[in-house]
């Protein structure tokens, strides 16, 4: 079956990250005895916090509202996705690469924004996998940043993308092409899966 791009579902997915992780099947998804043991607390307080924001029935509430603007952003995002990015998140899923060495889904990702009107910063933060891409043709006004993930879990049976890593790269560029008329930044964060706490940091620090 086609995937689509949906508002609800992304909106969902942004409100709560974690919303995968509420389905038992989760925990099955973790492929060692170690990781299974290891995920068991954070499945746990991914559920609680599921349950306390109910990120579903929010995301359904936004995303009812008549609202012509999102509607035609949401159109513009979902015809890119189907038409150039959704090819591209399954060229990265069938190249998985773990973090620091993602030189071939960075190549893929900076040269799409190259070519949509992006300027684009390697090596950002002592990182050579790391990028921010900026958009040259925004007007005055807020500054959208949107976060682009890209490598694979390493150590496991298999290199493999985990938490769907080789498409939110993709998605994050449909978002950063359509966003309202403003200025959009994206930051790509190497090894997001493998230093979740060195990289975003570093990214984060920079001024735009």
């Amino acid at each position: 079956m086609p995937r689509r791009l949906q508002i609800a579902p992304l909106l969902t997915a942004l409100l709560c990250g974690a919303a995968r992780a509420v389905s038992p099947s989760h925990a099955l998804a973790q492929e060692t005895p170690t990781q299974r043991a290891a995920a068991a607390d954070v499945v746990k307080r991914q559920r609680d916090l599921q349950a306390r924001i109910d990120a579903g029935a929010l995301a359904r509430r936004l995303t009812g509202a008549p609202n012509a603007r999102r509607d035609a952003v949401v159109a513009r995002a979902r015809a890119l996705w189907e038409g150039e990015l959704q090819a591209m998140s399954d060229d990265i899923t069938r190249h998985p690469e773990i973090g620091f060495k993602e030189t071939r889904s960075v190549t893929l990702l900076a040269d799409w924004l190259t070519a949509h009107d992006f300027t684009v910063e390697h090596g950002v933060a002592g990182l050579s996998t790391a990028f921010v891409a900026r958009f040259n043709k925004g007007t005055p006004g807020p500054n959208l940043g949107i976060i682009v993930e890209y490598d694979a879990l390493r150590g496991t049976v298999r290199d493999y993308h985990g938490d769907q890593h080789s498409s939110q790269g993709p998605i994050g560029l449909a978002v950063s092409r359509h966003s309202p008329p403003s200025r959009a930044t994206s930051w790509a964060t190497s090894a997001a899966m493998a230093s979740a706490c060195l990289t975003p940091s570093g990214v984060r620090s920079l001024s735009v």
